[in-house]
Parts: C-alpha cells; structure tokens; sequence
C-alpha cells in the first residue's frame, strides 16, 4: 500500500508534499555522493594540489597546474633543493608559475649541449621523493632490473648482494651531484645502473645547477642580496644574476669565489692544471714522507716523487679522492684552479659555435650583454618539456597512486587469498549453520524457543571487543592462531542471522511441510527443498551483510594472524595509513570499495527481495 493515496495525489498541498519529499531524497543523496566524490578526485591527486579538492582535478584540464606536479615530480618533491639549484624562493611548487616567453630556439640550443654532458653532470628526476609513493623512474628501474634478471629476485640479491624480499624493496641508486665529495661506489649494480640512466630520454634528467649553489652560499653568509651588494661591492639586481665565472675574478667577488670552490662546491666540477704539478709534490712529500707511504696509500707504482702529478678532475673515491681534496682545499695556486660547470660549459659551446655575443642574440633571439651574462634555460625547459608530452605525462599521475596501491597490495603476502578465502569461507560457514539453528528452532516446538532466542539477541547488546578477549584465548587454546580458522570460526554463528531467518521460517506456508510429510519427504528434504529454496532473498541478505563484514574487517584478523603472509586486504591497507600520504591512503579506499560496490550491483534486486518478501508475508 502506498504511503500517499493515488486519490488526490494531484491537489497542490500533496504535489507540494511530493515535491518535498524529492527535495529532500536528493538532498541526502547529494550529501552522500559529495564527500565521496571528493574522495575519489583526491586519490589522484599529489603534495601540491591534495588539498584544493575539486570533483575534477585540475590538472586534467589546466597545463599551468600540470606544469607544477610535473616540475614537483621531477625534482623529488623537495622544494628546498629545487630553490637551492635555480636560486629561486618558493615556498612551495604550489606557487610556480609557468614560464611568460619561452625562447623555444635557445632550449633546442641547451637540450643539444646538455645531451653531450657527462652522466656526473645529469641526475635522474622523478626517482625520489618525500611522500614515499614509488616514483616514476624507480618504477622503470625495476622492470629495468626485472627484465635483466629475467623476474629471478634471488639472482638479483645474490648479484647485488642485497637482501630484497620482493620487488618493491629493490630501490634505485642515489646521487646527489650536488655534494660536494660524492662519490658513489662502483659497484656492479651502479654500472649498470649508469646503462639505464643513458637510457632514459632527456625530460627525466636533472642538469646539476653550478650557479645555483653558489648563491646559496651567498645568502647564507650573508643574507639578503642588499648585504650581499654592500659586501661584495656589486649591484645585483636579482641573485640570479650571480654567476660562477671558469676562473677566479678580481675584488672581493674573487675571494668568495675561491672560498666557494675550495671548501663547499662539488669538487666534480673543478679542474687542476697542469701547473699545480710541482705544488702537489710538495703536499704529497709533505703528508707521505716517503715514496713508499705515498705508493701504498695511492696503490700507486711510482718509482721518484717525480712521478706523482694531480690528476686533473677528482678521483672517483677512496684516499686519492681525499687527499686531492685536501690539496684543493690549501694548497692548489688558485691561478691553476678552473670551474668546468654545466653553465660554464655551455658558454663555451656558444663561443665555439657562433664566436661572438652578437651572432648568438641574433640567431637565438636573445639579448645576453656577454657570453658570462648566458644562463641556461632551465625553466623553459622544463615547461617544454610537459608541453609536448603532456599526454604522457597526465596519463602518470592519473595512474600512478592507484598503480602504487596494487603493487602494496599484490606484492606484500597473500592478501588477495586471504581475503577471498575468509570471505567465501565465512559466507559457506554462515550459510549453513544459521538457518540451520533457525530451521530447528522454528520447525520443532522446543520448549525453550524464546530463552535461546533471547540469549541469542543478548548478544547483540554488546561490541564486538567485549567477546575479543575470550574468543581469543579460545582460539589459542585450541592451538588455531596464525591459522584461517581463526578468522573464520569466531563469526559463524549469528544471533542476529538466526532470529532474523527463524521469523522468516515462521511465515512460510504450513500446508507445504503437510504436503511434503505426506509425500514421504524426509526433514532435510523439507529443508532443502522447500525451506531454502523459499528463503533465497533473505539468504542473499544474510550472506551480503556477511560478506560486508567479512571483507571490512581488521581488528580480529590483525590480532590473531600474527604472520605477515596471513594478513588480509584491510589489514594491509591499515598498516599502509600508517606511512602513506592522505591521496594515497584515498586511492587505496576506493581501490578496496569495489568489491563491495560491484556486489550490490548485482545483488541489488536480491537484495530489494530479502527486503520486501518478509513485509509482504
């Protein structure tokens, strides 16, 4: 019967009632479906825009939003390293702005030069970063390291000598050509980490920033760039003006140059001539005492300290590496020390190709007063670079949480199993002792039907903890823990189940049960053929709301599972919370709600059954 008659359903106060009644459905349906679509937008979100929760990320749309996850993704998230390279004060990616005018003919210029730079001048963009979602070059260094020994992780920790145990422990390389004696360790797994490195197309590598560092260096001795222009007697402008010249220059300029050089620049960067030779025998001599000290310190053969030269650039590690340091640091000429850096380097690619300033503004549109005035166009490049791999580039971070949230969860244990087996198993297990209880309960005249029944509901009174304790003494008790009766065993009984299927029991037609008894049907085939049969949408019911427990749950299972390998989804994606940013902790969320979503979708006119078949009898 419905709640407004059809009689009279036209007059204006009833419309204006059904009206309401609209009004109100879409408004809680709008309350509901809101938040979780800002859920949903925020799972493919990053640190620069997971707070500006839009149904539709913005970045799907605008190329200024992408430019900043890019140029956040590219340089590891870390906005202070990023401010240190390019002598820019940002406070976040979140306020870069797109590049006004792009000199497109200077950036083909640079990205030519900056293809012939030598892999200690170039560092892997998108490898690191600081919300611990896999990066996008990390990802392909592991189908790099997959492919190379042929998916064996094994192989790959005895090679290696590491001990990975599974693919998302196996982590890229670090470098940081940016400090000042690095000097990474030339082992197998670094050499062939250089061959992927060579391998990657240019928009993922980093060209280490000379001049960048030197301004820092500036601004933490002596602050702004006013004290900077008092100090040094200069007139910067804007401290990106500050240029590391390939010599020492004259003034006070000159004596932070050689401080820079000698104590806090990476030394990977610096040159000594030929004519330090006489003065680094004197150190050597000096330090060693005897050939023979030099000779095994060096692992060197040299028969007279005639012999002994500085090597022209830093050694790769070890004592040479320290001792040509130290010589740098006192006792290098500084007439005989020259910088050999990526901004250097590419002024002297523009003098041997156009031979004076003039020739280069005119060909490249540029109006650099001197070649030292020439700065690389890292910016442009960079906003180029998503320019015209855009699609690629959106396609990753649409992916890329969601690619994260499955490779935790399809690589850690068994969770996918587990979880199925405690389902299925706890839907089997409900499914044929409730209605078995509820089918005796309500078949025979017992005479203590309503006290088992109130016991029964008495449960229901309390939280799932208060029984935790003694369940769980139980289960250990019998020796079951870390095992899937554990999590299976404790929820197959319901009272909730059993007073709900006994009500329905009761409401089924006697008459059939006579006609059956007649027939000769014995009790279970009554009971399978008549009472279950009848009792499917309830049955749908009960095995749903089972499901939904079963799948949602992680206390009991956390408990009681104590090895990794048993833990289902949900304790997985708990445990993950605990270290995963808030977009991935949301992807995650979503990633777990189709199961469950997918199942009422299919079961829904099961479901309305179970709902209104019990109404109607």
């Amino acid at each position: 019967m419905p709640i407004i008659s059809v009689v009279g359903r036209k007059q204006r106060k009833t419309r204006i009632l059904v009206a309401a009644l609209y009004v109100v459905l879409t408004t809680g349906a709008l309350s509901m479906v809101y938040p979780f679509l800002l859920m949903f937008s925020t799972s493919f979100t990053s640190p620069v825009d997971q707070n500006e929760f839009k149904i539709i990320p913005r970045y799907i749309y605008n190329d200024a939003v992408l430019y900043r996850k890019y140029v956040e993704s590219k340089y590891n998230e870390d906005i202070v390293k990023y401010n240190i390279w390019f002598g820019t004060d940002y406070a976040s990616f979140e306020e870069l702005e797109t590049p006004g005018h792009v000199n497109r003919r200077l950036v083909a210029v640079w990205r030519e030069f900056a293809a012939s730079l030598p892999m200690d001048y170039l560092m892997l963009g998108h490898s690191f970063n600081l919300s611990k979602i896999t990066p996008e070059i990390t990802t392909e260094y592991r189908a790099f390291a997959r492919q190379r020994f042929g998916g064996d992780l094994e192989e790959l920790n005895r090679i290696y000598k590491e001990a990975n145990e599974n693919w998302m422990e196996v982590q890229i390389p670090a470098e940081d050509w940016t400090q000042r004696s690095f000097a990474p360790e030339q082992t197998l797994k670094y050499r062939e980490f250089l061959k992927f490195k060579r391998q990657r197309p240019q928009r993922y590598l980093i060209t280490v920033s000379a001049d960048g560092l030197f301004q820092e260096f500036l601004r933490l001795k002596y602050g702004d760039l006013d004290k900077v222009n008092r100090a040094l007697g200069t007139s910067y402008r804007s401290k990106l003006e500050i240029h590391l010249a390939e010599r020492m220059p004259t003034g006070a300029t000159g004596e932070e140059w050689e401080a820079f050089v000698r104590r806090e620049g990476p030394v990977h960067f610096v040159e000594i001539e030929r004519g330090a030779a006489d003065a680094f025998r004197v150190f050597m001599r000096r330090k060693y005492g005897t050939l023979d000290a030099y000779n095994h310190a060096h692992e060197a053969a040299a028969l007279r300290f005639d012999e002994v030269s500085a090597a022209p650039r830093a050694p790769s590690g070890g004592i040479p590496l320290v001792d040509w340091i130290e010589f740098l640091e006192s006792a290098a000429p500084v007439e005989y020390i020259r910088l050999r850096t990526s901004e250097v380097l590419f002024q002297e690619a523009l003098a041997r190709k156009y031979r004076d300033i003039g020739q280069v503004n005119r060909a490249l549109g540029t109006d650099f007063a001197s070649f030292s005035a020439v700065k690389p166009p890292y910016e442009a490049n960079d906003w180029l670079e998503l320019l015209e791999d855009r699609r690629a580039i959106r396609r990753e971070f649409v992916v890329r949480n969601y690619r994260e949230v499955i490779d935790y969860i399809a690589l850690h244990g068994r969770a996918l199993l587990n979880t199925a087996i405690l389902c299925i198993g706890l839907i089997a297990g409900t499914l044929i002792v409730n209605p078995l209880c509820a089918y005796a309960l309500s078949r025979f005249n017992l005479r203590s039907t309503y006290k088992i029944l109130l016991f029964l509901l008495a449960t229901m009174a309390f939280p799932a903890e208060v029984s935790a304790i003694p369940s769980f003494l139980l289960i250990k008790d019998l020796h079951l823990l870390g095992t899937y009766w554990a999590i299976i065993l404790p929820s197959v009984a319901n009272g909730y189940s059993i007073f709900l299927l006994k009500g329905f029991f009761d409401s089924l037609p006697k008459e059939l049960y006579e006609a059956a008894m007649m027939d000769g049907a014995t009790e279970m085939q009554m009971y399978w053929k008549i009472t279950l049969q009848l009792s499917k949408p309830v049955l749908a019911v009960i095995a749903l709301w089972t499901f939904t427990a079963a799948y949602g749950s992680f206390m009991w299972a956390f408990l009681v599972l104590q090895n990794p390998e048993m833990w289902t989804l949900m304790v997985w994606l708990y445990q993950m919370q605990i270290w995963a940013p808030q977009f991935l902790v949301y992807a995650g969320l979503v990633l777990a709600a189709i199961p469950t979503l997918t199942v009422f979708i299919l079961c829904q006119n099961v479901i309305m059954r179970g709902i209104i078949v019990p109404s109607e009898k």
